[in-house]
C-alpha cells in the first residue's frame, strides 16, 4: 500500500482521508487543532455512509487503513503525496509548505486544497518548487470524484504526471490545467454562474428560491452528465458548430448585459441571510449537508451504472 499524508482534518481534510482510504492508501492524517482530531473518526463514520451508497465499503477495514498523527512530520514520512487542506490564507498556507518540504522527501508531491490560491504565490518561498501544485477538489471529495491540478510555471511535468496516477488510483478523475490563474476552471465556472444568480436576484428579477430551482431542476439535471461544450454540441442537429451559429447573437448579447460585477455589500449579504434563513434555519444546516452528500452519492451511483 502507498502512504498519503493529509494535513489538515477539517472537512475538506477528512473527506480526503475518506477518499483516500477507501481505495486502500494508508493515510496520515494531521492537524494542529486537538479538538478536531479527537472528533475524527466520527467524522468518518458520517462520511463512509455515504460512500456505501454506491461502492462495498468495509468501515473497519477503511479506519485501519487511517492514522491521527501528532506530529507534522508523520505524516510526511515516506507519503507519495502530502494533500494541504488547513485555512485558505496565503500567509499559512506558505508556512505551512515550508515545514512540509522541510520534512518530506524531494520526492514528495506537495499538493494544496485551496480553492482560489496560486501556486506560484504558495510555494514562493521553497527551494523546490518544482513539486508544489493545487489539487482543488469539488466538495465534498469523498463522493465527488473530481480533481484540478493546476501547477505553477515551475511544477515538473513529471510531478504532475505522478499526481495524476495517484489520484486515478484513487478513483478521482482529475484535470491538469495548461497554466495557472486565479479559481482554476472549477471555480470560475461556479463564480460566473454565482455572479448572475446574484444579479438576477439583487435587481428583482427573480426570487432566490426561482433561481435555485432554475438550477436544480433544469441545468443541475444536465450538468449532472453533460458539460456546456456537450450540450451545446447536442441541442443542434448540426452538432456544435451549428447550436453556436444558432444562438450566438442571444449568447453575445447576455453576455453584453453580464459585464458588471455585483458589490456583495454588507446589506445585500445581511438581505441575502436573512432570506436564506426563512427557507432553512441554521439549526437544520447539517442535516441538510448530510442529505446533499447522500444525493451526490446517488448520483454517482446512477452515473457509474450508466457508464458516466
Amino acid at each position: 500500500m502507498s502512504n498519503v499524508g493529509i494535513c489538515g482534518a477539517g472537512l475538506i481534510g477528512a473527506s480526503w482521508a475518506v477518499g483516500f482510504a477507501s481505495n486502500s492508501y494508508n493515510v496520515f492524517v494531521y492537524d494542529s487543532n486537538h479538538d478536531i482530531l479527537s472528533n475524527f473518526f466520527k467524522t468518518v463514520d458520517q462520511l463512509a455512509d455515504d460512500l456505501k451508497i454506491f461502492k462495498n465499503v468495509d468501515l473497519n477495514e477503511l479506519k485501519s487503513n487511517i492514522k491521527i498523527c501528532d506530529d507534522l512530520r508523520e505524516i510526511c514520512q515516506d507519503s507519495l503525496i502530502i494533500q494541504e487542506s488547513i485555512v485558505e490564507d496565503l500567509e499559512e498556507k506558505q508556512k505551512i509548505f515550508s515545514e512540509l518540504e522541510k520534512h518530506s522527501s524531494i520526492d514528495t508531491i506537495l499538493a494544496s486544497s485551496s480553492s482560489y490560491l496560486l501556486p506560484s504565490k504558495i510555494s514562493e518561498n521553497l527551494k523546490n518548487k518544482q513539486r508544489c501544485m493545487v489539487a482543488h477538489p469539488a466538495l465534498p471529495p469523498h463522493v465527488v470524484p473530481f480533481v484540478e491540478i493546476c501547477p505553477s510555471s515551475e511544477t515538473s511535468f513529471e510531478v504532475i504526471e505522478a499526481a495524476k496516477k495517484i489520484y486515478k488510483n484513487a478513483n478521482y478523475v482529475p484535470i491538469v490545467l495548461k497554466k495557472e490563474i486565479e479559481g482554476f476552471v472549477l471555480n470560475r465556472l461556479q463564480g460566473a454562474l454565482l455572479n448572475e444568480a446574484v444579479r438576477l436576484h439583487e435587481e428583482g428579477y427573480a426570487s432566490i428560491d426561482d433561481i435555485d430551482i432554475s438550477l436544480k431542476h433544469a441545468l443541475g439535471i444536465r450538468w449532472a452528465f453533460l458539460g456546456p461544450f456537450e450540450i451545446m454540441d447536442l441541442n443542434a442537429p448540426g452538432g456544435i458548430g451549428d447550436s453556436f451559429t444558432r444562438y450566438r447573437s442571444g449568447i453575445k448579447k447576455l453576455a453584453q448585459q453580464q459585464n458588471s460585477v455585483p458589490q456583495y455589500t454588507d446589506e445585500y449579504i445581511k438581505r441575502l441571510e436573512t432570506e436564506q434563513r426563512k427557507r432553512l434555519k441554521l439549526t437544520n444546516r447539517e442535516e441538510r449537508t448530510k442529505k446533499r452528500n447522500k444525493l451526490i452519492a446517488l448520483v454517482r451511483k446512477l452515473k457509474l451504472e450508466q457508464g458516466e
